[in-house]
């Protein structure tokens, strides 16, 4: 037996987990399908996701992973006119060696923008103070909160008091992701590049925005995430959190959630959860937990709140040529652009039947 677990653990480090790592990268339509394959044989009830493949079945399921995954292509395809705009930055620096990384993206963001840092410690705080000294884009404010709930938490409850000052926001954090350190490599800049990658990309998603019904927007999935957009081990305790904001999901609910909790937003959508009272008391104490916590719920609910106080979200991207199993969609005009955020509405309010 010993030899045998000896065995197994060899072939599984050094052959199926390569593999597995090498397709997430380099060959995702390949890991898709394996993946949700497997998946589709399970059976668990904390995994709502699951339980949604047997709901459509797996040919429809696929569907609305590629086929009807639409995402904007960012910069758009037409000029842009500047508007005049009241805008924030939230950013959790939890490991300050990065923040100068996240500095350098917010130059640009072309209007002014103030900045709301928080952080866990006096010691990380006077070191994000000397990165962002010289900051000139607008006011830096730098609070230290418990560390509790990590991002999240700051954002929704230490920076509640900050939302009604301002008409668009971008949430940051410097995420780095230890537990899978090679597969995930590349994600956070993704994610910035994304967001805030040009002055370019930066006005087309003000554009975006600007629509009175969007009031999220987020990158396209990382690729080798992709295969993780669903409940994990998250469906129960997200259900349950959801019922105190009055949103009634289950397992027929397609989830879909900003991946990483990096996006720009409309404080207005997301007023359901800012406005709930939450404390930092009511996230337990960091111990590097990568699933089941109230900050994991909170990422998988944001969609949600954000469509049950009347708004729209759209996924968009600026790395097409880097992944190209989901269709793109280019905007020529304003008129095109007001087709196309159309087009990508995808509600996770829907309610899908089961197949008989």
């Amino acid at each position: 037996m010993n030899l045998y677990r000896t065995v197994r653990s060899f072939i599984g480090r050094n052959i199926v987990w390569p593999f597995e790592d090498f397709c997430a990268v380099h060959r995702p339509e390949i890991y898709e399908f394996i993946f949700y394959n497997i998946r589709h044989t399970t059976r668990s009830e904390d995994w709502g996701d699951v339980l949604f493949m047997h709901t459509v079945g797996m040919e429809d399921f696929i569907k609305l992973k590629r086929e009807q995954d639409f995402v904007l292509r960012i910069p758009l395809n037409f000029p842009v006119v500047p508007k005049k705009l009241r805008v924030a930055a939230i950013i959790h620096v939890f490991y300050p060696e990065l923040a100068k990384q996240i500095k350098t993206f917010l130059q640009n963001i072309p209007c002014a923008v103030d900045v709301f840092i928080s952080t866990t410690s006096d010691e990380k705080r006077i070191a994000t103070e000397k990165i962002f000294g010289d900051f000139d884009k607008g006011s830096v404010t730098i609070r230290v909160f418990p560390n509790r709930g990590r991002d999240l938490a700051a954002a929704v409850v230490g920076f509640r008091d900050i939302y009604d000052n301002y008409d668009f926001c971008v949430h940051l954090h410097t995420k780095k992701s230890p537990h899978a350190a090679t597969v995930l490599a590349g994600w956070r800049e993704q994610l910035y590049r994304n967001l805030l990658g040009s002055p370019e990309i930066v006005g087309s998603i003000f554009e975006i925005l600007s629509h009175d019904n969007v009031g999220l927007v987020f990158p396209q999935y990382f690729p080798p995430v992709r295969v993780s957009i669903n409940w994990g081990e998250n469906y129960l305790n997200t259900k349950t959190f959801m019922n105190k904001l009055g949103i009634n999901i289950d397992t027929h609910n397609l989830v879909e959630f900003p991946a990483g909790s990096m996006f720009w937003f409309k404080p207005k959508a997301l007023a359901p959860l800012l406005d709930m009272g939450l404390t930092f008391d009511d996230f337990p104490e960091e111990r590097g937990q990568i699933d089941g916590t109230l900050a994991h719920a909170i990422e998988r609910s944001f969609l949600f709140v954000v469509e049950s106080a009347g708004f729209d979200w759209v996924k968009v991207t600026g790395d097409e040529k880097f992944f190209n199993i989901t269709p793109v969609l280019k905007s020529y005009s304003q008129e095109e652009l007001t087709e196309n955020i159309a087009k990508t509405r995808h509600s996770v309010l829907k309610t899908y039947k089961k197949i008989v």
